[in-house]
């Protein structure tokens, strides 16, 4: 049997240990995807953000922030000058070397990637976390998943079969594993691609002819650009989505940031996969 002193030595030690505070939350942040300074901002904690990648289409409150660089053009250096305590990044859209060049100067980075409706939520519940900010990732949560819930399709509904082209000439699409896909299916949709490989495959002509779907989405930034790519299919009568006038164009800024507000794309992605003929 231990001595009682010693006993009372290890009781004391185990209340130091449990008594230490934890990790305090970064406070100064560093993001370097614009869906993860949307994400920073989401959760209450832009006042905390000391520098952001400039997208070109930043809001008006963090017109005082330094920009650390573009896609192509993002600095370490400039990063550095920031002294951040955390680097939010990107895996698909950050260099892996500029990562490890970070973490080579023992600086925080952590990574997100979300690819699906899932991830979205995962990734903010983890964000919430890593910030500190568990109460508002839960209300955010709350409320994504509630406005999903409110989309889910009618049980026994035909689905509707999608083409979503991405650009015109030449012709690119989704696969399975991105998003805008895994929203389709959410809608009760079908992606008639969704079986090819990567995020964003290139496609023919004809294998979008052979593929006849009952419905083509231009996914693009401004509908006046992506008008000419569904008026240029009406020169296939053919197709069930020209005989059936469902050619449509939607805005791709709400469908491919990968935050809990893409609940507002997936709504209208979805209104439109359930119009009537």
């Amino acid at each position: 049997m231990l001595p009682r002193r010693r006993i009372c030595l290890w009781a004391a030690l185990l209340a130091c240990l449990f008594a230490l505070p934890a990790q305090a939350a970064a406070q100064r942040i560093v993001s370097l995807a614009p869906f993860l300074t949307d994400m920073v901002q989401l959760l209450d904690a832009g006042d905390r953000l000391v520098g952001v990648l400039d997208d070109g289409q930043l809001p008006p409150e963090l017109a005082q922030v330094p920009r650390v660089g573009a896609y192509q053009t993002l600095s370490a250096e400039s990063i550095v000058a920031q002294r951040p305590d955390l680097v939010l990044a990107w895996t698909s859209g950050n260099s892996p070397a500029l990562l490890q060049r970070l973490r080579s100067w023992h600086i925080q980075v952590v990574e997100f990637d979300p690819q699906s409706l899932a991830d979205i939520a995962s990734a903010t519940q983890a964000l919430g976390e890593l910030l500190g900010q568990d109460t508002q990732a839960e209300q955010v949560l709350s409320d994504y998943h509630q406005q999903l819930q409110s989309l889910a399709p009618p049980a026994g509904q035909r689905p509707q079969r999608v083409f979503i082209q991405l650009w015109d000439n030449p012709l690119y699409t989704v696969a399975g594993g991105q998003l805008v896909s895994d929203a389709l299916q959410h809608c009760g949709a079908q992606n008639v691609f969704a079986k090819l490989p990567g995020l964003a495959p290139q496609v023919g002509r004809e294998g979008v002819l052979a593929a006849n779907p009952d419905i083509i989405i231009a996914l693009a930034d401004q509908a006046i650009s992506a008008q000419p790519w569904l008026d240029d299919w009406r020169r296939f009568p053919q197709l069930k989505a020209v005989a059936d006038e469902r050619l449509y164009v939607l805005a791709s800024d709400q469908l491919v940031r990968p935050t809990p507000r893409v609940v507002e794309g997936v709504a209208k992605l979805c209104a439109l996969v359930t119009a009537p003929r």
